[in-house]
């Protein structure tokens, strides 16, 4: 959609700011609240409270990684990433659900037991000379700091958005094949 829209990003920029100001009722219709919807996408509100909310989040992690405090052209930045986030939370959830995608407790355990996430595997407190440690990983789950520290609730919620995307790109490649002579003439 690059060629079509060369600037798309500010084409996404322009609608979301133009959903915004019409739903939120910044025309003067109707007073901001914190049920006003930023948009609705596929018949699900994007509430304002929300919105504000993982923005907030979102300047606040970026400001301790940096260490400065963010520029307009920053805060613009997160308010258009936490917007777009939104919307393709919905369509996935959307498409999870028209495709009977779902996740089990076990499926998490599992993936949470022998399947770490990068913030894991780079977490210095877990590496033994300069490698990611399945054995202290293992402990470390076991521990009641796991549960005390909100590590087993983080993991659950990390698996419950990426194990259903890994089963849609599952679902989606296995239709996908390509012959010796289309790879051949690909390679070429």
């Amino acid at each position: 959609h690059e060629k079509l829209f060369p600037n798309a990003t500010w084409f996404r920029v322009f609608v979301g700011g133009f959903l915004l100001y019409e739903t939120s009722g910044l025309m003067g219709r109707t007073p901001v609240t914190a049920t006003t919807a930023v948009a609705v996408v596929n018949g699900h509100e994007l509430s304002y409270r929300d919105y504000l909310a993982r923005i907030q989040s979102e300047i606040q992690n970026a400001q301790q990684r940096e260490g400065r405090t963010l520029s307009q052209d920053d805060t613009r930045r997160i308010e258009n990433a936490v917007f777009d986030q939104m919307v393709s939370e919905v369509l996935l959830q959307d498409e999870y659900r028209r495709r009977g995608i779902f996740v089990t407790d076990d499926e998490v355990r599992e993936f949470a037991r022998y399947a770490p996430p990068p913030w894991i595997t780079g977490a210095p407190e877990l590496q033994t000379d300069g490698r990611f440690d399945p054995e202290k990983y293992q402990r470390l789950l076991a521990s009641p700091q796991a549960r005390q520290s909100g590590l087993l609730l983080q993991l659950e919620a990390y698996y419950r958005g990426e194990i259903p995307r890994e089963k849609l790109l599952d679902q989606i490649a296995s239709g996908a094949y390509a012959s010796d002579e289309e790879l051949w003439r690909a390679w070429r």
